[in-house]
């Protein structure tokens, strides 16, 4: 029997637990419309050396005595890059000493587009800073203007470039369903994203939150936010356009601190948002190998390690399988990390 073989879309990579530091607003040379930091991450008001302090405490206290893994440090919630200068080096200088101590692999931060100097960035990938992550949020112009961004399309192309050209890595974080979205504009965003080819990206679908000025347009019915529905047939085809591309995609869907969920008021939320978007990507490569090869498929292999992935949240694309001929009857699971499709 004919007898294709081939692994996940999805680039590997290896996955390192993550040490945010939140600074909420620190930076910010202005409130873009769907902004809440505070909320979203649940980090209290805090001065600069309160956050440094508390960093240069709690790493060495997390390994005292423990034979654990070594993390990655974030600076998060913010706009790193705006800080005074003399900060910025400050954080990267004290987390470089936690890297060659073992406590840390590597170092990223958060920021704007509009907030990248070349200069500066030299001297924060000397002193230890590895990534910088982008919020771009979009490359549509007309978005950018109605979220209060403030920058360009070409500002945030610009950037991108900028970090790549200054050899650190990039990042690009993606938040699309924002006001003055249209059709086909974050479709756009991930052709412009794949062109920019970052190491890395981040997908927030739009939320509304208590307390933005997003939050007074949509009670005013002047927003209206994204549906679950739209976010899962928008994001899972990007999602695998980027893993064809080798694009690692590392986060979907914010992360909810403690209590954030009350805050919301729209928007497309799921607690299992990035499952998913991962499972029904999945479902549409499978189908794509199905319908090149022309055949009714006898049955498929899949690798263990996918298996609560493969049909869905709660099953609910079982029945998209069922279109292809493929069911639990003709499903077979194995430790190998490779997929089989065995044809009639």
């Amino acid at each position: 029997m004919p007898t294709t073989i081939f692994k996940h879309p999805e680039p590997e990579y290896s996955k390192t637990r993550i040490w945010p530091v939140f600074m909420p607003f620190m930076g910010c040379p202005t409130k873009c419309i769907y902004c809440s930091q505070d909320r979203q991450t649940g980090a209290g008001t805090k001065t600069l050396a309160e956050i440094y302090q508390a960093i240069e405490q709690e790493i060495p206290a997390f390994f005292a005595g423990n034979k654990r893994s070594p993390l990655e440090l974030a600076f998060f919630g913010g706009t790193f890059t705006a800080l005074p200068f003399e900060w910025q080096m400050r954080f990267v200088q004290l987390a470089q000493k936690f890297k060659k101590q073992g406590y840390l692999t590597k170092i990223r931060c958060s920021t704007r587009p509009d907030c990248i100097d070349p200069q500066q960035l030299n001297f924060l990938r000397n002193a230890g800073l590895d990534m910088i992550e982008l919020g771009i949020q979009s490359f549509s112009a007309k978005v950018l203007r109605r979220s209060a961004r403030n920058y360009s399309p070409q500002t945030a192309i610009n950037a991108c470039r900028t970090v790549r050209e200054s050899g650190l890595s990039l990042g690009i974080q993606l938040l699309p369903g924002l006001p003055g979205t249209e059709n086909g504009d974050f479709r756009h965003d991930i052709s412009q994203t794949i062109e920019l080819s970052p190491d890395a990206v981040r997908i927030y679908p739009c939320l509304t939150v208590k307390g933005t000025g997003l939050e007074r347009l949509y009670l005013a019915g002047k927003y209206i936010p994204w549906s679950l529905i739209r976010t899962e047939e928008e994001l899972a085809p990007a999602l695998l356009r980027l893993w064809m591309h080798k694009i690692q995609v590392i986060r979907i869907g914010v992360a909810h601190e403690e209590g954030f969920e009350k805050s919301i008021v729209a928007g497309p939320v799921h607690p299992a948002l990035g499952q998913k978007i991962r499972s029904k990507a999945l479902y549409l490569y499978l189908r794509t190998r199905l319908v090149i090869s022309g055949s009714t498929i006898d049955r498929i292999i899949v690798p263990q390690k996918y298996s609560g992935e493969l049909w869905g949240h709660k099953a609910s694309l079982k029945s998209l399988y069922r279109k292809i001929h493929v069911s639990p009857l003709n499903t077979f699971f194995t430790a190998s990390g490779i997929f089989k499709i065995i044809l009639k």
